[in-house]
C-alpha cells in the first residue's frame, strides 16, 4: 500500500494540518481525526481540484485484502473527515462528492514552505496567477431579455451584470472633476499599492519567488456625497486592474466581483482572507475636496492582522499624470524593483481627459444595461478622440460592441464589424495587450462561428496574462461549444480560482456540465448559485433546461415558472399559468413562445430550444432556420446543445450545421 502524502504541514481556510504529527486544529485548536480520514484528507487535497477517484482512494490508501469493506470504510473516512471540519455533502464547501466517480477537495491550500495555490486549483493556478477584474453580482438586463443573455465578461462577467440606470444616470451626469478624481486617485492608489506591496516584498517576505495572494476590500466612500459612490468603486477596479498586472504573476489579486461582494459585508478582514484563501489584504479610503485628494491605505497581514504598511497621500487632481511618475520614481529609487523593470511599462495616455474618459467607460461597462453601454462607447470614443493610439480603450470598446450584439441591443452586423474593428486597433496599438487578443478571439467565435481561430487568440491572450479571467472564461465558453468538456471544465476552474466568488463562473461551470451530459453535476451546481443568489436568473435559466432535457416536467416548471415571473407582464404571467395548469407543460410552452417575445430577447435559438422542449420539431427547425438568416451568434452552442438532441435525425438539422461549419471555414 502507499503512503499518503508526506508534505508536513498544509493550510486551507482556519485550519492547520500536521500530517507528520497526525494532527489538525482550527484556529489553534485541536480537532480529533482518525488516521483514516487524515490519509483521505492529505490525498485530496495534494491534489485539490482535481478528481480523486474511488478506485484511486482504495489502491493508495486500502491494502488489497480489505477490499471487501472498502465502499464502507471509505463512506465512514469521508463521514467523519467531512465532521471534522464542519463541512455538508449537500453544500460543499470543502469537499466535494463526484456521484459514482470520487471527490474534488474545493479550497485552497497552501504548504507552509512558501509554495501557495489560491483559490480552487487549477494547474495553472497553483503557479499563483494574478486576477482580473470581473462584474458585481445583481439582476442584470440581459438576463430579464432573455435566457441566453450574454456569456462573455470582460472587465465585467457576462450574464452577471445588472441594470442599475440610477446610477448610471448620476454617473452621466458628474463633472468633469468628478472624472478628474476617479484618474487622480486610480494613479495614487496604484502607485501605493505597488510601493506597499513592494516594501513588503523586500523586507518582510524571505522567499522573492514564492507567489502572494492579496485582496483588495472596497475603499470606503469619505466624500461626504453618497451619489459619488462610483468614485471608490470605480478607484478598487481599477486597482485590482493594476495590481494584477504586476509581476509577471507573482502576485495573484482576486478578481472584482469576489472582492467587490464584501462591499457591505461586516465580516472581519481575517474571515474574508479564509473565505477566499488570501494572505493579504488591502483596504482604505478616498476623500476629496476640491480638487485636494486625500487617499488612505494600508496592507494587512490576514493570519495576524499585522498592518505590514500603511500610509497616506495627498495630491492635486489637476497634475494627475506628472504626480503619479513622480511617486512612481521615488518607490523606484527607494527600492532596487527589479520585478517591475522586468515588465514592460504601463502606456500612459496623451493627457489625463483620455484616461478619465477611459475610467467613466469601464465603469459604464461594469453597469451592464442599455443605458451603461451607450454611455460606455461614448466614453471610449472620447477616450479615442484624445489619444488614437489607446490600446485599452480600443480594447473596451471592442468587449462593449461584442456585448451589446449578444444582448440584441445593436445588431449582429454592427455588433461583428464594429467590435471586431476595435479588436484589430487595439492589437495593433499593443501586440501585448492580453484584453485586445482576448476581444478578438470572442469576436471570432461568437460572431463568425471561427472556435479555431478564437482559440488562438485566447490562448495568445492567457499566455500574455495567465490571470485573465476573461480569456480563461471566453475559452471555456470556445471549448465547451467544441465538444471539449474537460477541457472546459478545467478552464472554467481556473476563471474561478481567479474569481472565486464570480455567479456567473459558477453557473457556467454547471452549463459545462449540462452540455456533457452530466446532468446530476450539473444540477447540483446551479442549485447552490440559485440556493445562494435566489434572483440570478441565469442560474435558474440553466435549471430549466437541465430538467427539461431529463424529462423533469414538474421541476422544470417551477424553474420556468420563477423566470416567467420576472420577465413576463401580469397579464402574460397569468395566461401562462393558466394554460399549465390546464393543458399541461408543453402547452405553456407554446403559450410562453406565443405571449412573451421578451422572453427571447430576439434570439432565436432560445425560441427554437422551447419548441424542442415542447416536442414540436417542425417549429423548432423553422426558428433555427430564421437565426442562421440573422447569422444570430448563439448558433455556435447548437452542435453541442442537448437541448436539440431531438432534431439531430432531421435532414434540416444536419444540413444548419453544415452551414456553421462552413462560415467558421470562410473566416481562416
Amino acid at each position: 500500500m502507499e503512503q499518503a502524502p508526506s508534505s508536513p504541514m498544509l493550510k486551507f481556510g482556519p485550519y492547520l494540518v500536521d500530517l507528520a504529527a497526525g494532527e489538525v486544529r482550527k484556529n489553534g485548536s485541536l480537532i480529533r481525526l482518525q488516521e483514516k480520514p487524515l490519509r483521505v484528507l492529505a490525498l485530496l487535497a495534494e491534489r485539490q481540484g482535481q478528481l480523486v477517484t474511488r478506485e484511486e482512494l482504495k489502491k493508495r490508501l486500502w491494502p488489497e485484502d480489505t477490499f471487501v469493506d472498502f465502499e464502507t470504510g471509505l463512506n465512514t473516512a469521508v463521514s467523519k473527515l467531512r465532521d471534522a471540519l464542519s463541512d455538508s455533502a449537500e453544500t460543499p464547501r470543502y469537499i466535494e462528492t463526484i456521484p459514482r466517480r470520487g471527490y474534488r477537495f474545493l479550497i485552497a491550500v497552501e504548504k507552509l514552505d512558501g509554495i501557495i495555490k489560491v483559490g480552487p486549483a487549477s494547474p495553472v493556478v497553483a503557479t499563483g496567477n494574478p486576477g482580473a477584474p470581473i462584474s458585481s453580482p445583481a439582476e442584470s438586463a440581459a438576463e430579464k431579455a432573455g435566457p441566453s443573455g450574454a456569456i462573455s465578461e470582460a472587465a465585467a462577467s457576462s450574464l452577471q451584470g445588472h441594470p442599475q440606470n440610477s446610477s448610471s444616470s448620476r454617473a452621466a451626469t458628474s463633472k468633469p472633476l468628478d472624472r478628474k478624481i476617479i484618474a487622480a486617485v486610480s494613479a495614487l492608489i496604484l502607485v501605493l499599492a505597488t510601493g506597499g506591496y513592494f516594501l513588503y516584498k523586500k523586507f518582510w517576505n524571505g522567499t522573492p519567488d514564492s507567489a502572494v495572494s492579496i485582496v483588495v476590500l472596497p475603499f470606503t466612500n469619505l466624500t461626504g456625497d453618497s451619489t459619488k459612490e462610483y468614485l471608490p468603486d470605480g478607484v478598487t477596479e481599477e486597482m485590482i486592474t493594476s495590481l494584477a498586472r504586476t509581476e509577471g504573476g507573482q502576485l495573484h489579486v482576486i478578481a472584482r466581483t469576489s472582492a467587490m461582494s464584501y462591499k457591505l459585508s461586516h465580516e472581519t478582514v481575517k474571515q474574508i482572507c479564509a473565505e477566499l484563501g488570501v494572505r493579504y489584504a488591502l483596504e482604505g479610503s478616498v476623500q476629496s475636496e476640491g480638487e485636494r485628494l486625500h487617499v488612505t491605505a494600508q496592507l494587512i497581514r490576514c493570519q495576524d492582522q499585522l498592518h505590514v504598511w500603511a500610509d497616506t497621500y495627498e495630491g492635486d487632481s489637476g497634475q494627475i499624470l506628472k504626480f503619479e511618475n513622480n511617486l512612481t520614481d521615488s518607490v523606484a529609487q527607494a527600492l532596487s524593483l527589479k520585478l517591475l523593470t522586468e515588465k514592460k511599462p504601463e502606456y500612459i495616455p496623451k493627457n489625463s481627459l483620455a484616461h478619465d474618459a477611459y475610467l467613466q467607460g469601464r465603469y459604464y461597462l461594469s453597469l451592464r444595461s442599455k443605458e451603461g453601454f451607450e454611455n460606455a462607447l461614448q466614453s471610449f470614443g472620447t477616450a479615442l478622440s484624445e489619444d488614437s493610439h489607446y490600446a485599452r480603450a480600443y480594447a473596451e470598446l471592442a468587449v462593449t460592441y461584442n456585448l451589446m450584439g449578444q444582448y440584441n441591443w445593436i445588431s449582429t452586423n454592427q455588433a461583428h464589424g464594429q467590435g471586431k474593428a476595435a479588436a484589430l486597433q487595439a492589437v495593433a496599438a499593443d501586440p501585448t495587450l492580453a484584453e485586445a487578443h482576448a476581444a478578438v478571439g470572442f469576436n471570432k467565435w461568437f460572431y463568425e462561428w471561427d472556435s479555431a481561430g478564437a482559440e488562438k487568440e485566447l490562448l495568445q491572450a492567457i499566455q500574455l496574462e495567465p490571470s485573465n479571467v476573461d480569456a480563461h472564461h471566453w475559452y471555456a465558453m470556445v471549448l465547451m461549444t467544441s465538444g471539449r468538456i474537460d477541457n472546459a471544465e478545467k478552464e472554467m476552474r481556473i476563471a474561478l480560482a481567479l474569481d472565486p466568488k464570480a455567479l456567473i463562473l459558477r453557473t457556467n461551470l454547471g452549463w459545462v456540465h449540462y452540455m456533457g451530459r452530466q446532468y446530476p453535476i450539473a444540477i447540483q451546481e446551479l442549485q447552490s448559485v440559485a440556493r445562494d443568489n435566489p434572483s440570478f436568473l441565469t442560474a435558474h435559466y440553466k435549471l430549466w433546461w437541465t430538467y427539461s432535457v431529463t424529462r423533469d416536467f414538474p421541476r422544470a416548471w417551477e424553474e420556468l415558472k420563477a423566470i416567467v415571473h420576472v420577465i413576463s407582464t401580469p397579464e402574460n404571467e397569468r395566461r401562462i399559468l393558466t394554460t399549465y395548469e390546464k393543458e399541461g407543460y408543453a402547452a405553456s410552452l407554446h403559450a410562453l413562445s406565443t405571449s412573451a417575445g421578451a422572453v427571447y430577447a430576439g434570439s432565436m435559438v432560445d425560441a427554437a430550444r422551447c419548441m424542442n422542449f415542447a416536442g414540436d420539431k417542425m417549429e423548432a427547425l423553422k426558428f433555427l432556420q430564421t437565426a442562421m438568416n440573422r447569422h444570430e451568434g448563439w448558433m455556435i452552442f447548437v452542435e453541442s446543445d442537448p437541448a436539440f438532441d431531438l432534431l439531430r435525425s432531421e435532414p434540416e438539422f444536419s444540413r444548419m450545421l453544415q452551414e456553421v461549419h462552413a462560415v467558421s471555414s470562410q473566416s481562416h
